[in-house]
């Protein structure tokens, strides 16, 4: 999901997954037509970004047994779809060292593993914290939650931002998530600077798209 102002992020992300050989088609781009600018963690309106995103997480959950969700600001390094379905679990989720990330996880649906985002979707609307996301609200609820497992994948394999770029763990990367920075400007200079960047239109162009 992105607006105007993580558009090009998205494209950069959707390139990295065609060079992977990731399939194209898999991809269900929903592009947020009241949203121009991208939003700072922390803020308002990331958190009201956040909330629509796991709404169109369970959205999809509703249509399909399995879905993966992909952040903007992910790179792929090879395509490592096989190896994630491989895993058990209702939630298969990037490890982020201080929880479980909702940034880049695999969900298999069951009326479990729904009703969890449902709580999630409710927890983050009654909360008035603008420091919280679907991140707080994902493992809040989580934890009062039964019928659902979360495996946690491998930090060496699936890093985030901290782990590939500050503690240099890159050698057997599969993808990186360039979180643990604050603003989508920050996050972009960081891929030019470690030559991780193409915001070509070649990927986006192949990915089916929706505005909503």
């Amino acid at each position: 999901m992105t607006n105007e102002g993580q558009l090009p992020m998205m494209k950069n992300m959707l390139n990295s997954a065609l060079k992977s050989g990731i399939p194209m088609y898999l991809f269900h781009c929903y592009i947020l037509e009241s949203q121009q600018d991208a939003a700072t963690y922390g803020t308002q309106q990331f958190r009201s970004i956040t909330t629509r995103k796991l709404q169109v997480i369970r959205d999809n959950m509703l249509l399909d047994d399995t879905i993966l969700w992909v952040d903007n600001d992910i790179m792929f390094f090879e395509n490592c779809l096989g190896d994630i379905l491989r895993r058990g679990g209702s939630f298969v989720m990037q490890d982020d060292l201080w929880s479980a990330c909702t940034g880049f996880f695999l969900a298999r649906t069951t009326s479990m593993s729904v009703m969890l985002l449902n709580k999630a979707i409710r927890w983050l609307i009654e909360q008035n914290n603008t420091s919280l996301n679907d991140q707080h609200a994902f493992n809040a609820v989580r934890k009062l939650s039964w019928g659902t497992t979360v495996t946690l994948l491998p930090q060496d394999e699936y890093p985030n931002g901290k782990v590939y770029f500050e503690e240099d763990r890159k050698s057997k990367a599969k993808m990186v998530h360039s979180n643990y920075l604050a603003t989508t400007a920050e996050k972009v200079d960081r891929f030019k600077q470690m030559g991780l960047w193409n915001d070509s239109d070649e990927g986006f162009n192949l990915a089916n798209k929706y505005s909503i």
